[in-house]
């Protein structure tokens, strides 16, 4: 059983993760402002190849990669 100020903590934990999470957007929107695309784009093509990278490298199915989806969707309600 998962007690209240627990459950307030995540949700706390929550909101200043996606606090967090919005304004490194807004830092990396005002870094391609103002940087050539021959400077970040290489940084973000390696971003996203790491990415697909870890993706294909987690060994599960589609079936448990919509589960998973599922429940962390379930989660943000």
């Amino acid at each position: 059983m998962v007690d209240s100020s627990e459950r307030e903590s995540l949700a706390e934990k929550r909101t200043r993760n996606r606090e967090q999470r919005l304004e490194q957007i807004k830092r990396w929107a005002e870094y391609i402002d103002t940087n050539p695309p021959e400077t970040w784009g290489p940084q973000l093509n390696g971003l996203v190849n790491s990415q697909l990278e870890s993706a294909r490298n987690a060994n599960i199915s589609p079936e448990q990669y919509r589960r998973i989806r599922r429940v962390s969707d379930s989660r943000d309600e």
